[in-house]
């Protein structure tokens, strides 16, 4: 069985080291939501050195992108433990993708508090748009708690509250928040052609 290898792609003058990251940059370009390339490493709690594929200071997270297909698997339990690092000692927030935007497989790792206390907190999440203020948010479509996230506990938490909600007793559904420009946002990614270093032209719904 031969190697998955990675092809180096172009967009927007970063060199991404695989083409599968620069779709999520088509993405993150398309529904106006801020993103940074590799900014910055981080030291995980065993010492090691880890540079996540984004920063996304819309969402005040780590965003990793990994191909469909490897969750559940050693590598893609390996990728959860280096982007879940910021919460076991509340430090950093981090999401993980598993495939391109359309497959719409992610985590996210983080710290929530509730009337009950607070904790960590990690669950299945889509982004999508805000059905009231139209902005980029986090949805945890799966939880019908009402809670609040954040990136770490403290006095200054507050700087860092992560845009994201609930199912809130059925108060949001998940089409609330994947609407018509989520759809198209994804279908963009999905299609950008990179084969000859050209930027793919991107286009917002109004």
């Amino acid at each position: 069985m031969s190697e998955f290898k990675a092809v180096q792609t172009e967009y927007k003058g970063y060199l991404f080291r695989s083409r599968l990251e620069a779709r999520w940059a088509v993405f993150f370009d398309t529904l106006g939501i801020q993103w940074e390339y590799e900014p910055e490493g981080i030291v995980l709690s065993d010492g090691t050195h880890y540079l996540p594929d984004f920063y996304l200071p819309d969402f005040h997270c780590f965003f990793e992108v990994k191909r469909k297909g490897i969750r559940g698997t050693a590598e893609g339990d390996a990728a959860i433990a280096k982007i879940s690092d910021g919460q076991n000692h509340d430090s950093w927030a981090g999401i993980i993708g598993f495939g391109d935007p359309m497959d719409d497989d992610l985590y996210i790792f983080c710290q929530e508090t509730d009337d009950g206390g607070g904790g960590c907190y990690e669950n299945e999440i889509t982004i999508g748009l805000h059905p009231d203020t139209h902005k980029p948010y986090l949805f945890a479509y799966n939880d019908r708690r009402d809670r609040c996230f954040f990136t770490h506990f403290g006095e200054d938490m507050g700087d860092e509250m992560i845009p994201m909600l609930t199912h809130e007793y059925g108060k949001y559904r998940y089409n609330d928040f994947v609407n018509s420009r989520v759809r198209y946002a994804r279908k963009a990614a999905r299609q950008a052609r990179f084969e000859y270093g050209q930027t793919p032209k991107v286009r917002r719904d109004r």
